[in-house]
């Protein structure tokens, strides 16, 4: 009897052990096609909400269809550039790609001993698309950022190499400076670990984004002597990145900016000496943000592609534009398609061009925008002419249609303008009668114009002078993205 309760009971146990342990997965896994009560309501107010704040963004820049030539062939496209005469420059990995084997634990990349990538690794475009010049060959493993600075120095990194190279216009196949040590990653002076990108000020002054393992930004000198650093991996402090990807220079603000990609936020610090000023973010973009771009145009403009992510609802991967003043999402743009994996994004001075990288597929897009296009096409059709000088008034309040400040001082200026011709005439006139009535010859008569003698239009304007106002930002646009105020603590 004994010995059969002795066999009887381990069964018991085990039974009941497998209907606790099925129980719990029950718990965790739950049924195929299982949600909690509600989920998919949320799911569609979310959908619902998302597609509303699209709606409220201007859909531009327009995607060209037909750029570039379809029988350029590249692969993954790691980055995008425009040079000093508007061409395009298209830095891409050709056969190789970065995958989950390509580095080991330690950030050593796997391929060393196998040769440089044999094809041209640089293509440039013109603006139809077509393929002008290509090279780069024989010389990187993991392509990755790339920039053209003012002189035209065309600036890579290559994640597999953990270097950053300077190429002049005249050679393209011997750098002209080469920072970090060939396939050896480190976090001193020397060394970089997978280094993203590089922007150059317009004095030689460059930075280098230390982007997947130190998170970090260093400054350097036209020489490359290190200048400053900052940025930590850790933490909640504004200087903490989680992947600084890309880099773009607002210089009539003086600011460098970065996208900092896992904390889906494009961080901006001041580039003479780091001090963090702010930083911009929003749920419709997501949390993780690849590129970022700048254009000194309509008070200046941050051009942003996000990602994909898996977030419980995932927002549209897509291009967004911030007007930088009031951190408003203005715009927002892709191509019929959507995008999938965009990796870089570039955009002309003026605003009018936009390019995308993408990895996968292996693409680069160009956007358009028209308006933007129109504006600097009227610029450029401006010719100056030899005018006397004219006063300048700066507008007080809103500028609006009819009535208000601006209507009654454009009555006083005409006033002021009318009183001041009728002077002007009355002065000559008695100039010219003296003159005659002297009969001596060799009189000089006086000319009057504006800016000589006592009676000057600029002097009765100057005692009222105005400040610009902007009106107030509307509530229908999306939630403004100003830089966060943040605790003194973080």
């Amino acid at each position: 009897m004994k010995s059969l309760a002795f066999s009887v009971l381990p069964k018991c146990e085990i039974f009941v052990l497998l209907c606790i342990i099925n129980s719990i997965y029950g718990r965790m896994f739950g049924e195929e096609g299982y949600y909690p009560a509600g989920y998919y309501d949320s799911q569609q107010v979310q959908y619902e909400k998302i597609k509303t704040a699209l709606t409220k963004l201007e859909h531009t820049p327009q995607w060209v269809s037909d750029w570039p030539d379809p029988s350029i062939r590249m692969g993954q496209v790691s980055g995008v550039a425009i040079d000093n005469s508007g061409q395009v420059l298209v830095f891409h990995r050709s056969h190789n790609v970065w995958d989950a084997t390509t580095f080991n634990n330690r950030d050593v990349y796997q391929g060393i001993g196998e040769d440089a990538i044999p094809e041209p690794t640089i293509l440039v475009l013109n603006d139809t698309g077509e393929l002008v010049d290509m090279w780069g060959q024989n010389l990187f493993y993991i392509p990755h950022g790339i920039t053209v600075d003012n002189e035209g120095n065309v600036w890579v990194t290559d994640v597999a190499l953990h270097q950053v190279f300077k190429f002049t216009p005249d050679d393209k196949v011997k750098p002209n400076m080469t920072l970090g040590e060939k396939f050896i990653p480190g976090n001193d002076d020397k060394h970089f670990c997978k280094p993203s990108a590089v922007a150059v000020l317009a004095n030689g002054d460059f930075f280098v984004a230390d982007g997947y393992c130190n998170h970090r930004i260093l400054k350097f000198s036209p020489d490359g002597t290190i200048i400053l650093q900052w940025g930590i991996s850790h933490g909640n402090s504004p200087f903490a990145f989680n992947v600084p990807h890309a880099l773009t220079l607002a210089e009539d603000r003086g600011l460098v900016c970065v996208a900092d990609r896992e904390r889906g936020r494009v961080a901006c610090f001041r580039h003479d000496n780091g001090t963090y000023e702010g930083s911009f973010s929003s749920w419709l973009m997501g949390g993780r943000l690849f590129s970022v771009a700048y254009a000194p145009v309509h008070g200046g403009r941050l051009y942003i592609v996000n990602g994909p992510n898996s977030l419980p609802t995932p927002v549209p991967v897509r291009g967004f534009v911030i007007d930088f003043s009031t951190g408003r999402l203005i715009q927002t743009f892709a191509p019929d398609e959507g995008l999938r994996n965009p990796h870089d994004v570039v955009v002309s001075a003026d605003g009018s061009k936009v390019y995308v990288a993408e990895l996968n597929p292996f693409r680069v897009y160009k956007f358009v925008d028209e308006a933007l296009k129109n504006e600097s096409r009227l610029e450029k059709n401006v010719t100056s002419s030899h005018v006397k000088p004219t006063a300048t008034v700066e507008v007080v309040g809103s500028v609006g249609a009819g009535g208000g400040a601006w209507e009654w001082w454009s009555g006083a200026l005409g006033g002021a303008g009318g009183a001041a011709a009728a002077a002007l005439l009355a002065l000559a006139a008695l100039a010219l009668l003296r003159a005659r009535n002297t009969g001596r010859k060799g009189v000089t008569r006086r000319r009057w114009e504006y800016g000589h003698g006592e009676f000057k239009l600029r002097r009765l304007l100057e005692r009222r002078r105005f400040t610009r106002v902007h009106s107030d930002d509307s509530d229908e646009e999306p939630a403004p993205m100003l830089p966060q105020t943040l605790p003194a603590n973080a």
